[in-house]
């Protein structure tokens, strides 16, 4: 004997008690009275339908199609900036470049005037070198609502060259695009003065 999950419920239901389902279609023609009707074509030739033709294989450079996305680096624009004290590895400076050194702090100086965004730094660096911060992002923007060069994010590049703290200053270098892209840069700092190098 089969299995039949289902030969129990005709014991507990009545069919009258089953709700009514869809009707479905009576078909009045004969299905003999249809076949007989029914007559072969004679265009053979005649299509009522066309397969789709494959697309070619696509050869030579038609592969490579569409290219991959360029990925195009800060440190490969124009807007990019960057600067080193003598001593500093190119290892050191790659590290800094590709933001692989975790800042600590990061100064804002959106809004601010060339005075405020200078006194504003100062102070900055002070606290900084005092706590022994070693990496700081510093925001000033791209400037390109400025006529001309960008004016903060060039006084930025001034000070850290040749502002009061740029002796404790080991590198520059604009930062990745999470991080603000060209409009902030990384700063490495030194607790300790730089010494200067000694003419030859």
């Amino acid at each position: 004997m089969g299995f039949r999950p289902f030969e129990i419920l005709r014991e507990k239901l009545a069919r009258e008690a089953l709700p009514p389902g869809p009707e479905r279609p009576v078909c009045e023609e004969d299905p003999e009275e249809f076949f007989r009707k029914v007559r072969p074509l004679r265009d053979r030739e005649k299509f009522f339908w066309r397969p789709v033709p494959r697309s070619p294989r696509p050869t030579g450079e038609e592969r490579n199609w569409p290219p991959e996305p360029l990925r195009v680096r800060v440190w490969q624009t124009s807007e990019y900036m960057e600067g080193r004290a003598p001593g500093v590895t190119s290892e050191l400076m790659r590290r800094l470049r590709e933001g692989r050194i975790a800042y600590s702090r990061v100064l804002d100086l959106h809004g601010l005037t060339v005075a405020e965004a200078e006194e504003a730094l100062r102070e900055f660096f002070r606290e900084c070198i005092f706590r022994g911060d070693r990496c700081v992002l510093i925001v000033h923007g791209r400037g390109l609502s400025s006529p001309g060069k960008p004016v903060l994010k060039e006084r930025v590049r001034f000070w850290l060259e040749r502002g009061p703290y740029r002796r404790h200053v080991l590198a520059y270098a604009s930062a990745r695009p999470c991080d603000g892209g060209p409009g902030a840069t990384y700063v490495l700092l030194s607790t300790r003065p730089l010494r200067k190098k000694s003419p030859k």
